[in-house]
C-alpha cells in the first residue's frame, strides 16, 4: 500500500487497522501511478448498457476462451465519446455499437473507492472489428472444406415447384414481411404453403437459435420441399453470426435445400456461400420462388400452344391426304370408267378379266354407262 496513505493506522486496543476508505484510496492512488497512459484492450463487448437518459454508456467486457468467459469488467463511456465512437463505428462498419462484437479499445484505467474498478474507454478502432469478422470466415471456409461439406447443400436438388416451405425468421420482421406480402399475392393461384419456425436473427443466441429451428424442421422434413432462411437489411457486424462454424456445418449437413435471403449488399457470410440458393433481399428471394411457378406455367402453355399447332398441322396434313385419295378414288370408280366409254363383263357376278376365263355357251353380262346387256359367247378367239 502506498506509504504517503496509510501511514497513520488507527489502533484498537492491540488490532492496528485503516479505514475502507484509506485502503481504497491507496489502490486508487497507485493504480493512477501505474497506470498514468492510454493503451489499447482487445475484448467482446458483451452487453453495451447505453443509458439513453443520460447518454452515457456502462459497456461489460469480456474475454472468451474456447466459449467459456475468462476475464470481465465493467467499463465506461462519457456520452460526447459515446457519441463519437457510435459515429465512426457507424460509418466504418455500417453498424453501431452493439452486444457482441469484439473490437480494439483505446482506454485508461479508472478507480473510484464509491464504484470500484473500470476501463474508460476513449476511442474504439472498427477495422479491427471488421478484421476479426473477416478471420473468422477464413477458418470456417477452412474447416468446412477441410472436413468435404462445402458443396453437399448445393448439390441437393431443388424440387420443379417448391410448394412446401419452412421458413426461419422473425414475424416481426420486415424482410419476412416483405417475403410474404409477395408470396400471398400469387398463393390463391399457385397454392404455396408456409410454416413459420420463429428464431433470433442475430446476437449472442442467433446461432443456437437458428440451429434449433433447424433442428425442429428436420423432424419434420417430410412435410416441406426447402428451408429459407430470411432477414431484414443490415452491416458486417450484425450478420457475423451467419458466418459461426456450427451454423455454416448445420446447413451443409441438411437433407433439404436451404435458401437464404438475409438482406445485405456487402460481403457474403459463409452460410450463404455453403446454400442451395441465396438472395440478396428476402424479396429478391421470393421473386425467385415465384418466378419457378411463372416459369412452370408458361412451359405449360408454350406446351399446350405447340401441341395445338401440331395438332392442326397434322389435322391439315391428313385432310389434304385425304382429298388427294379421294380424288383417286374419284378417277377409280367404275362409274366414271363406264362413262368414258369403257364396260365391264361378268360370268356368275364375277368380273370377267380374259377371254380365256370363257367357254362356248356361256351367258355372261355387260355393264355400260347407262344399261347392261345379257350375251351367250358363241365363239371365243384366241
Amino acid at each position: 500500500m502506498a506509504k504517503e496513505i496509510l501511514t497513520m493506522p488507527t489502533q484498537l486496543n492491540s488490532i492496528k487497522y485503516f479505514s475502507l476508505f484509506e485502503v481504497l484510496s491507496s489502490i486508487q492512488n497507485t493504480l493512477l501511478n501505474r497506470y498514468s497512459s492510454c493503451f489499447w484492450v482487445k475484448a467482446e463487448i458483451m452487453k453495451i448498457n447505453h443509458y439513453i437518459h443520460s447518454g452515457h454508456c456502462y459497456p461489460d467486457l469480456v474475454e472468451k476462451s474456447e466459449n467459456k468467459i475468462v476475464a470481465q469488467t465493467r467499463a465506461l463511456i462519457w456520452k460526447d465519446d459515446y457519441n463519437r465512437i457510435n459515429q465512426k463505428f457507424l460509418s466504418t462498419t455500417k453498424e453501431p455499437l452493439k452486444d457482441g462484437i469484439t473490437t480494439l479499445l483505446y482506454c485508461r484505467i479508472g478507480f473510484d473507492a464509491l464504484y470500484g474498478l473500470s476501463l474508460r474507454i476513449i476511442d474504439i478502432d472498427p477495422l479491427f472489428t471488421l478484421g476479426e469478422l473477416q478471420k473468422e470466415i477464413q477458418e470456417t471456409i477452412k474447416k468446412i472444406k477441410l472436413e468435404g461439406l462445402w458443396d453437399n447443400n448445393k448439390k441437393l436438388l431443388m424440387p420443379l415447384l417448391p410448394k412446401r416451405l419452412a421458413i426461419i425468421s422473425v414475424e416481426s420482421s420486415k424482410g419476412y414481411s416483405d417475403f410474404m406480402n409477395i408470396l400471398m399475392k400469387e398463393e390463391p393461384h399457385f397454392k404455396i404453403y408456409t410454416h413459420l419456425f420463429p428464431s433470433l436473427l442475430q446476437g449472442d443466441n442467433a446461432v443456437e437459435s437458428m440451429i434449433m429451428a433447424l433442428d425442429t424442421i428436420e423432424i419434420v422434413k417430410g412435410h416441406f420441399d426447402a428451408v429459407l432462411i430470411i432477414r431484414g437489411g443490415g452491416g458486417d457486424i450484425g450478420l457475423s453470426c451467419y458466418n459461426n462454424y456450427q451454423l455454416v456445418k448445420r446447413i451443409t449437413t441438411f437433407p433439404l435445400p436451404v435458401l437464404t435471403g438475409i438482406g445485405h449488399s456487402t460481403n457474403e457470410t459463409v452460410c450463404e456461400m455453403v446454400s442451395n440458393k441465396t438472395a440478396i433481399t428476402p424479396t429478391e428471394l421470393a421473386d425467385y420462388i415465384i418466378s419457378k411457378f411463372r416459369n412452370f406455367e408458361q412451359n405449360l402453355k408454350d406446351l399446350k400452344q405447340k401441341l395445338i399447332n401440331n395438332s392442326t398441322k397434322r389435322l391439315e396434313r391428313e385432310l389434304q391426304t385425304l382429298n388427294q385419295y379421294k380424288q383417286i378414288l374419284q378417277i377409280l370408280d367404275p362409274k366414271n370408267l363406264l362413262k368414258r366409254g369403257y364396260s365391264i363383263t361378268y360370268l356368275d357376278d364375277k368380273i370377267i378379266k380374259s377371254a380365256s376365263q370363257l367357254k362356248k355357251g356361256d351367258q355372261i353380262t355387260t355393264l355400260f354407262a347407262d344399261s347392261k346387256a345379257v350375251s351367250l359367247v358363241n365363239d371365243i378367239e384366241n
